[in-house]
């Protein structure tokens, strides 16, 4: 965006009158201003945007004065302060910067009243000019609106997918420990189950050798045998 404001302003210095000092410093200024106008925007951030618009406003008055009041060809310039506040405010306070720049532009009518005489074609095209500072106003706040809404929208989608996918992962994480805490559940019903057929036949044997060793040991028959 920057690199269109300055192609602009390189354009409108390439015009005549070339060598009129107080015009391409103005489009100096106003061309540094557009390249570090961030910087103001971060040192004030709550009245920056504010100061922006009034400085520019300022500069584009400047360079009208410079090149012919109110007949000067560059009076577009004023385009530059309205189209900032339609980026930077809502539609209303737009409206009311774009109001204070036509004021500012009209203004310049009082200089030469003395002079000239305002007929109603002169009303009609300084009119004209004035409404399509409005137009434009109304045009870019409206794209620029539209394309934050459409920004918030696109953010809070990804927000919401990007927690649907934290879910999705825990319930994964959960599905998973429940199929190692059942893997586990079997090893350990399988491990118990070889376990205790042993330890029965063992406990069994264990109860018949003590049955057996409790029983008395027959004692063997006299068979009436002597030895001389």
């Amino acid at each position: 965006m920057d690199l269109l404001w300055l192609a602009f302003l390189a354009g409108l210095a390439a015009l005549p009158p070339r060598l009129e000092i107080h015009k391409q410093f103005t489009l100096l200024a106003l061309g540094a201003f557009q390249i570090f106008e961030h910087f103001l925007l971060d040192w004030v951030p709550k009245r920056g945007r504010t100061y922006s618009v009034i400085l520019k406003i300022l500069l584009a008055s400047l360079l009208v004065d410079h090149t012919g009041g109110i007949f000067s060809s560059y009076y577009l310039i004023y385009f530059v302060p309205v189209v900032t506040a339609a980026m930077y405010f809502e539609l209303w306070a737009t409206l009311a910067w774009t109001a204070l720049t036509s004021a500012a532009y009209c203004s310049f009518v009082l200089w030469v009243l003395s002079e000239y005489e305002v007929t109603a074609e002169t009303a009609t095209e300084l009119a004209i000019r004035n409404l399509f500072l409005f137009l434009a106003a109304i045009v870019v706040n409206r794209f620029v609106t539209e394309n934050r809404r459409q920004a918030t929208r696109y953010r809070e989608l990804a927000e919401a997918l990007a927690d649907t996918n934290r879910r999705l992962e825990q319930a994964q994480e959960e599905a998973r420990r429940s199929e190692r805490l059942a893997a586990l559940g079997q090893l350990s019903a399988g491990l118990a189950h070889e376990l205790r057929n042993p330890l029965a036949v063992i406990k069994v044997r264990r109860k018949r050798w003590r049955g057996s060793s409790r029983s008395p040991t027959p004692s063997r028959p006299n068979c009436g045998i002597y030895f001389e």
